[in-house]
């Protein structure tokens, strides 16, 4: 697929749905097959979905991929071999995993100014979510539910980093989160 297939938007999709070729987990496995995804169909997606909620996705380790709107986060994620992010509860996140050289997966705090995170409810585009605050650094991440399992409890998630000097030409970085086991 490629980025000249962007026509196509999301209907009335909600997290759970995706049986049908509309559903939010249809429609992202469209976004991640494009080379360059814009930033305005990731958005709309973002909208159509639930909003996460932390009781929902503390408790899990969540494998990070990130989506290439031409944000340099991308690259920089890339470079550092990010694995995801580690919510071990609501008030101690690892929020960043790498792969080390030994093939670990292990928490990389000089990233993150020393610091972790914690989980709160926090509002991006109009709506209370779930979301990552870091501890030394004045950015937030925030989650929406793409899918869920038959728990009820989130499986796939999509989320956008938010705050100062975060955001590259108007556009924030966008990525994917799935719950690991």
């Amino acid at each position: 697929m490629s980025a000249a297939s962007t026509d196509s938007t999301v209907t009335g999709a909600r997290a759970g749905e995706g049986a049908d070729s509309g559903g939010a987990d249809a429609e992202l496995d469209r976004i991640r097959a494009l080379e360059t995804v814009p930033s305005e169909r990731v958005s709309t997606l973002w909208d159509a979905l639930e909003p996460a909620r932390v009781d929902e996705i503390a408790g899990s380790r969540w494998r990070g991929t990130g989506l290439d709107t031409g944000h340099p986060m991308y690259g920089t994620l890339g470079t550092m071999h990010w694995w995801g992010k580690d919510f071990t509860n609501a008030r101690k996140v690892d929020p960043i995993l790498v792969t080390d050289e030994s093939g670990e997966i292990v928490p990389d705090t000089s990233a993150t100014g020393g610091g972790g995170a914690s989980l709160w409810e926090v509002s991006f585009r109009g709506r209370p979510t779930a979301s990552m605050v870091y501890d030394r650094l004045p950015v937030i991440d925030h989650f929406a539910v793409v899918t869920s399992g038959s728990d009820g409890r989130p499986t796939t998630l999509l989320a956008v980093m938010n705050g100062r000097g975060t955001v590259h030409e108007g556009e924030h970085f966008w990525f994917v989160l799935e719950r690991d086991g």
